[in-house]
């Protein structure tokens, strides 16, 4: 697969580890810019950076089209309150796009679910 950066930088990813060393450094994206994992031109994930957070996009394999991730976070344990299950885009911290980038480069199901999903 091959990871595209904002600055025009193309990095073909060939491992887990490989991966991880190159989204290491996606905490000083600035916002507005995206990064890529391409698997085809029809299977992809990709993440723009939303101030501090991100907006995420992925079609993997079998998927129709392309769907936006949410946080899945639902419940404050702290509180014991609930929240909505899904929230607008633009809340997905940098781990958690991390995650989802692995998942994709694995060919796992992603563990975010997508806009929309109800509770």
């Amino acid at each position: 697969m091959k990871l595209y950066f904002p600055d025009e930088r193309v990095v073909e990813i060939e491992s887990v580890v490989g991966l991880k060393s190159a989204l290491a450094f996606i905490d000083r994206i600035p916002d507005g810019q995206v990064i890529e994992l391409k698997q085809t031109e029809k299977h992809t994930i990709r993440a723009e950076r939303d101030e501090n957070y991100w907006i995420v996009t992925a079609r993997p394999r079998g998927w129709w089209f392309r769907q936006t991730l949410t946080t899945g976070d639902w419940i404050d344990p702290s509180k014991r309150q609930r929240k909505p299950f899904w929230v607008y885009r633009g809340t997905l911290s940098d781990a958690k796009v991390q995650k989802v980038f692995l998942e994709f480069f694995e060919g796992k199901n992603l563990s975010q679910p997508i806009e929309g999903a109800a509770d």
